[in-house]
């Protein structure tokens, strides 16, 4: 992990026709780490992802980009059926910078290659659908990737292995990555950091810091954290 903060959160609260979603939240992204929202669904985990990249506007509180190279990978991949993998890859790159070579090479960062990055969505399994939409985030080579539960719909083995790929990608190139989830197992495979939101106004009720090596998290150790997390969720 590096010292460079991407994204930093100072008192941000967020309110939507006056019911208070985020209130008083900081935080700091850095570079090469993971940090993990945990929390039930509709506690507003969703809604600091959108902050991040101002598709929402906070309330009070400053919100500071140290980048405007942010990639979004979301809970359904949202690929264009009418467009083949490698031209769903293409939609978002900046054609001033880059061609079909880019698209090509982040696809095969994911493990897509040969004549399948021809083909249209429709022919696709889920988990090469969320291999595209992870491409897609990649291309522009960001410095920081958004993710919102990109792996919830999909089976145990599938998961696992992308999960594997996402680690690999965040080891080589050192992005920040915030990551959304209620699945404590993930977390504690991904992240460097999880955040236990509150179920209102997303607050932090604790944070946990893991400084074990991805590689060295055995199924002890998930074990362990998760009870931890459990416990949190109990109030002990």
């Amino acid at each position: 992990m590096h010292d460079k903060t991407w994204i930093a959160f100072d008192s941000v609260s967020f309110q939507y026709e006056h019911i208070q979603i985020v209130e008083n939240l900081s935080f700091c992204l850095k570079a090469g780490e993971v940090i993990v929202l945990f929390g039930p669904s509709g506690c507003g985990k969703t809604t600091i992802l959108n902050l991040c990249v101002n598709l929402l506007q906070a309330t009070k509180g400053t919100i500071i980009q140290n980048t405007k190279e942010i990639g979004y990978v979301f809970q359904e991949p949202r690929l264009l059926p009418w467009k083949t993998v490698v031209e769903n890859v293409e939609l978002v790159m900046d054609k001033k910078q880059r061609d079909r070579k880019d698209a090509v090479k982040a696809l095969q960062q994911v493990g897509l290659s040969g004549q399948i990055i021809h083909q249209y969505p429709q022919v696709l399994s889920g988990g090469m659908k969320q291999r595209v939409s992870i491409a897609r985030a990649l291309v522009n080579e960001p410095q920081v990737i958004l993710m919102d539960e990109p792996f919830s719909a999909l089976d145990m083995k599938l998961k696992q292995d992308l999960q594997r790929d996402l680690i690999e990608i965040i080891q080589k190139r050192q992005v920040g990555i915030l990551y959304v989830t209620h699945d404590a197992t993930e977390a504690i495979r991904l992240a460097d950091r999880i955040f236990i939101l509150e179920e209102e106004k997303c607050r932090i009720r604790q944070e946990l810091l893991l400084d074990t090596k991805h590689i060295c998290r055995t199924q002890a150790f998930v074990d362990e954290k998760y009870d931890k997390i459990y416990q949190s969720f109990m109030g002990g």
